[in-house]
């Protein structure tokens, strides 16, 4: 038996228990994974408990998308040089190319998200495939670690899609949101010049603290004005975009000649309206990113072991703190990532 926090129905943070359930044993193939840490996102995990987000869900499930821990057994068939390594699984059930890019496992489908799907890893121990283990150093910090699968996997496969290149100046709107978080650290790695957009002071300061050259108010009516001036009139090459309705024509309008839109989500909405002519005079485009890939993690976990980025934790719940975990995860004023310690 292991323990595992568990949602038996939607509902807010009460929804979840921790009870005892049985222990996954690795099959042909498999191995097994001690869950060290797990990173909570509020897009995945808050709505998939409070109400699915859309999505059919099999009750009782084990939310959890962002899993880092180390191997403690291998099935047959599974290489023995795995067992006791350090490990980041990827957030979802893939088959893999030749070349290690992701593939969905069926390709007119939705790929299927660890802890929304099936079980994820709000529990001790979990089952993989050596294809969706990411080998990490011994000295790996998997509190940090279990804060990169989602958001900043996400952020690099915008920035991918969007063909950011050194130089070029990105806008990165909802700047203190865990994506946001993500994009202007590795926008910063890439050589890029940063506008951070966000709500509030607090949230601009810490903005400016992860490396942005500019932290703008996106609230007012004003903030189209602000980016113009920061660029002398030329507006920006890419804008990270998550807000919707809220921002949209203003992230449209802001786009140099050439620019590029990767947008991701839409908090503030969901229906979009724009003029097409400014856009196909600008020669611009918009790109719609889905979670990410295996090469974009694979970057990710790079780049942060490489030292260039630094995941921020806003807070460390104990597995039997679950539901004070999701409490704080569904705060608009939380700075970074919660993560549970599933191991004590």
């Amino acid at each position: 038996m292991m323990r595992a926090a568990v949602l038996e129905r939607h509902g807010g943070p009460d929804a979840l228990s921790v009870v005892n359930i049985e222990r996954p044993a690795p099959a042909t193939g498999e191995v097994l994974v001690e869950v060290d840490a797990c990173g909570l996102n509020h897009g995945l995990d808050g709505r998939t408990r409070a109400n699915g987000a859309g999505r059919v869900i099999d009750f009782p499930l084990v939310l959890g998308s962002e899993i880092a821990g180390r191997v403690v057994e291998v099935g047959r068939e599974t290489s023995d040089e795995w067992l006791r390594r350090k490990v980041l699984l990827t957030p979802w059930k893939a088959e893999f190319s030749g070349t290690g890019e992701y593939l969905p496992q069926e390709r007119h489908k939705p790929f299927l998200l660890r802890g929304v799907h099936f079980n994820g890893g709000n529990t001790e121990y979990v089952v993989a495939k050596p294809a969706e283990l990411i080998r990490l150093p011994e000295e790996a910090d998997l509190i940090e670690a279990a804060a990169l699968p989602v958001s900043y996997t996400t952020a690099a496969h915008m920035l991918a899609r969007a063909a950011l290149a050194e130089g070029e100046t990105v806008l990165v709107l909802g700047a203190a949101g865990t994506v946001g978080i993500a994009a202007i650290q590795i926008a910063k790695a890439l050589g890029a010049r940063v506008i951070a957009a966000a709500s509030t002071l607090e949230k601009r300061a810490a903005a400016q603290r992860l490396g942005a050259d500019f932290a703008i108010d996106y609230t007012g009516p004003e903030w189209l004005g602000d980016v113009m001036s920061l660029t002398g009139g030329r507006g920006v090459d890419v804008v990270i975009e998550h807000i919707g309705k809220a921002t949209w024509s203003n992230s449209l309008t802001s786009l140099a000649m050439g620019g590029r839109v990767a947008m991701c989500g839409a908090s503030s909405g969901h229906q979009l309206e724009f003029d097409a002519r400014p856009m196909w005079r600008k020669n611009a485009s918009i790109v719609f990113v889905n979670s990410g890939s295996d090469s974009s993690l694979r970057r990710v976990v790079s780049l942060w072991c490489e030292g260039k980025l630094k995941p921020v934790i806003a807070g460390v719940f104990a597995l039997d703190d679950v539901s004070r975990a999701h409490e704080m995860l569904s705060r608009r004023d939380i700075i970074g990532k919660v993560i549970l310690k599933v191991k004590a």
